[in-house]
């Protein structure tokens, strides 16, 4: 499913299905983009029962599957790997000035500065 390859190419889910890979997107994705895509689930599974088929709204489909590609084609993979890197250096840099503070503190408590 070409959604489910974007959720791949774009987020880094990895599944072997779209149901897989909703699961797994966490907080990656807007709340009404994952109903969308949820619906999109639910219809493939409609549609592989021939009676059950005919209760989709293929225009609603439609929809569902142009507003999740939208989605996932204005997601820049360089901005979230640049942004997880910042996140990373962030968390080092105020570790290192925690446990910077705290030699300090030490060494002035002790009386060695």
């Amino acid at each position: 499913m070409e959604v489910a390859d974007m959720m791949k190419e774009r987020l880094g889910i990895r599944g072997k299905d779209l149901e897989t890979k909703l699961r797994h997107t966490g907080r990656m994705m807007p709340k009404r983009i994952k109903q969308e895509a949820k619906f999109l689930t639910e219809a493939t599974a409609l549609a592989e029962n021939p009676k059950l088929s005919r209760m989709i709204n293929h225009e609603r489909v439609e929809q569902a599957h142009q507003s999740c590609m939208k989605f996932l084609e204005s997601v820049d993979v360089a901005d979230r790997r640049k942004g997880v890197v910042l996140g990373i250096l962030g968390s080092l840099v105020m570790t290192f000035l925690v446990v910077t503070a705290l030699v300090l503190g030490v060494l002035v408590w002790r009386g060695y500065l």
